[in-house]
């Protein structure tokens, strides 16, 4: 039987699971009016999927008790996510594709911290080096992303539908494999815990939580309105292009050199660098037009996203109780990556025809909130 060892087989996982991600996620719209929906109906069922995410991390996560169960959580989650796309292909009209859309947005978002919390024992454990293995999603979404944008001039609006399907179960095959080195859960004097509640409770992890769901929901407007915002300033869509390049480029690059970077900095250090990047970054794009600015707020982008991606994984992984690892991992992705974004996009969609750019002001203004939460210490 074939074993990868367990730096190889986060990042196959890695791979197929942001592979399935950069179709779903961008393009899952395009499908639905292909399939009859109106815009009105797809907005609709779109923000209803952040619900779905958010509901797949608190329901579903808490049911794994420890570590020997990360895998096979995995594995049904993913077959899960293969079986409602399939139905996809044979169930139509409006009731099956909001059902199973749903449905969808349920189980794949639950995969990314199912996946963050095994690469998180592992970096426990084997001393894994997150970034390195993370920057391989990074890589897959960009990639499939933009070969079905090329696939779309080509082919039918089906493609997205098949792409996604055939990805997932490229993904589930993957983690079918064992890996070699085997998850455990790390000793502790305490009962390893799995309830979401009384984790949230302590002062160290509602400091936690409310930090990144402020530095990481603060991406809501730009991920919303930043190419509509540049359109309006008359910036071509090359130029959109390129400023998009720029901040994956620099994300990736804290992925891959992240850990050599600030080995010697703990992980309060490591958000308060971010969120002072997250105050600069969105205090340019509200306040300028000019170009080169823009792109150094581009560039902001790797402390913003990737930096406080990378500050979580080694707050959970080093720095927390060793047996609240997993409630903690589903609470980062519940509130900061789904329900914080989800309620800031739901703001802003308010407020951007009014304000413009000054919604990005807002969100420097609540990315500095995070900063006084950082300077006091929380009991233990």
């Amino acid at each position: 039987m074939i074993k990868p060892k367990a730096a190889s087989w986060i990042s196959l996982y890695f791979s197929g699971l942001f592979f399935a991600w950069g179709v779903f996620l961008p393009f899952w719209a395009l499908w639905l009016e292909s399939e009859g929906l109106n815009p009105s109906q797809i907005g609709l069922l779109l923000a209803c999927s952040m619900l779905a995410r958010f509901l797949g991390n608190v329901l579903l996560i808490p049911r794994i008790k420890g570590a020997a169960q990360l895998l096979p959580g995995l594995r049904w989650c993913s077959f899960a996510s293969v079986m409602v796309l399939t139905s996809l292909c044979w169930l139509k009209g409006y009731f099956w594709l909001t059902v199973l859309t749903l449905a969808a947005n349920f189980f794949i978002a639950t995969l990314i911290p199912l996946g963050d919390a095994i690469a998180t024992k592992w970096v426990s454990q084997l001393k894994l080096d997150y970034g390195r293995v993370r920057v391989f999603g990074s890589v897959a979404f960009i990639i499939s992303s933009t070969l079905i944008g090329i696939g779309l001039t080509h082919f039918s609006h089906s493609l997205i539908l098949y792409a996604t399907l055939g990805s997932l179960l490229a993904m589930w095959g993957l983690s079918l494999l064992t890996p070699a080195s085997p998850l455990q859960d790390e000793e502790s004097t305490e009962p390893h815990s799995s309830r979401l509640w009384p984790v949230l409770k302590q002062p160290y992890a509602l400091k936690f939580v409310a930090v990144t769901a402020l530095i990481q929901g603060s991406h809501a407007a730009y991920y919303a309105y930043s190419t509509l915002y540049w359109k309006s300033i008359d910036y071509p869509e090359s130029t959109i292009g390129y400023l998009w390049s720029i901040g994956v480029a620099l994300e990736m690059s804290i992925l891959i050199f992240g850990s050599k970077w600030f080995k010697r900095w703990n992980a309060n250090q490591m958000f308060l660098l971010a969120a002072f990047g997250a105050v600069l970054r969105w205090g340019i794009f509200g306040s300028t037009e000019l170009l080169p600015l823009m792109a150094l707020s581009q560039g902001l982008h790797a402390l913003t996203f990737a930096l406080t991606q990378l500050a979580a994984i080694k707050y959970i992984a080093t720095e927390a109780p060793k047996h609240q690892a997993i409630p903690l991992q589903a609470l980062y992705s519940a509130i900061a990556l789904n329900m914080g974004t989800a309620l800031l996009t739901f703001l802003s969609s308010s407020l951007y025809e009014s304000i413009g750019s000054g919604i990005f002001l807002i969100m420097a203004g609540l990315s500095a909130l995070a900063i006084p939460l950082l300077l006091v210490k929380p009991k233990n």
